[in-house]
C-alpha cells in the first residue's frame, strides 16, 4: 500500500518530510491541504483532528508532526545514517530537531503567518532580530562541522534547512557574518533532491509573501 502524505509544499515541515522522502528515494501519494485559508477540510479533519500538515498515512497507521514522520520513514525505509539508532548520535540529531521545533520554526512561522494569514504589511524589528539571532546560533553550531549533528547528513539538516530556507525569504543569510551557516546552506541546496522537494514549494511561498506584502520584499535585513 502506498504512503499517503497530506501536506502543503509551502509549509516548511511538509518540505522537511518531502526532502526526507527524497533522500530515501521514496515515492508518496501527495495530497495538498490548504493551511492558509479559513475553511477547514472536513475530510482531512477525520484523519487529523488538528488539521496540521504534514500528516502521513501508511496503511492503517496515521502519524503527524514532521519530526515524528521523518523518524518513522527512516526507521521503516532507510538506514541508520539519516537517523542513527545509537543513543548518543541519535541524541545529537534530536537536539537539533528540538531546536528546529522549539526555537527556529516558531520564529519563522510568526513572521510568515503575520503576512500570509493576518495580512500584515510590515515586519517588526523584534521579529527580524529573532531570526538573525537564530542564524548566529546555527553559525556557532556549525563551527568546524559540515553538518549539524556530525560528519554526515541527517534528518536534523533536512528539517532545519526547510525552516532556514523559509527564513531567507525575509532575511537573507549574510555570508560575511555567518560563514559556517552559509556553507552549510549551500551544501544542502546542492543535494540532488533539494530543488524538487524544497525549492519548488519555497518559491511558491516566496511569491505569495511578495503578493501579500503588495511590494517586493526588503532584502537588506542581514544584521
Amino acid at each position: 500500500m502506498s504512503l499517503k502524505l497530506y501536506c502543503n509544499d509551502m509549509s516548511p515541515p511538509s518540505r522537511a518530510v518531502l526532502m526526507t522522502a527524497g533522500a530515501l528515494a521514496l515515492q508518496m501519494d501527495l495530497h495538498q491541504v490548504n493551511i492558509y485559508g479559513k475553511d477547514l477540510d472536513t475530510d482531512f479533519l477525520k484523519i487529523n483532528p488538528q488539521h496540521s500538515v504534514p500528516t502521513l498515512v501508511d496503511g492503517d497507521f496515521t502519524i503527524w508532526d514532521s519530526h515524528a514522520i521523518v523518524g518513522y520513514l527512516v526507521g521503516q525505509h532507510g538506514s541508520d545514517d539519516l537517523y542513527p539508532k545509537e543513543t548518543k548520535p541519535r541524541a545529537s540529531v534530536d537536539q537539533f530537531l528540538h531546536f528546529d521545533s522549539g526555537v527556529l520554526y516558531p520564529r519563522v512561522n510568526t513572521i510568515i503567518n503575520s503576512i500570509v494569514v493576518e495580512n500584515s504589511k510590515e515586519i517588526s524589528t523584534k521579529n527580524i532580530s529573532a531570526i538573525t539571532e537564530s542564524y548566529k546560533f546555527l553559525d556557532k553550531f556549525l563551527q568546524s562541522k559540515n553538518y549539524l549533528a556530525g560528519p554526515s547528513l541527517t534528518v536534523a539538516d533536512l528539517c532545519c534547512v526547510a525552516t532556514v530556507s523559509t527564513a531567507t525569504i525575509i532575511t537573507p543569510i549574510s555570508t560575511e557574518k555567518y560563514p559556517n551557516l552559509s556553507t552549510w546552506y549551500r551544501t544542502c541546496k546542492n543535494l540532488p533532491f533539494y530543488e524538487e522537494t524544497n525549492g519548488a514549494g519555497l518559491n511558491k511561498l516566496d511569491a505569495l509573501v511578495e503578493l501579500k506584502l503588495g511590494r517586493p520584499r526588503t532584502k537588506d535585513f542581514c544584521e
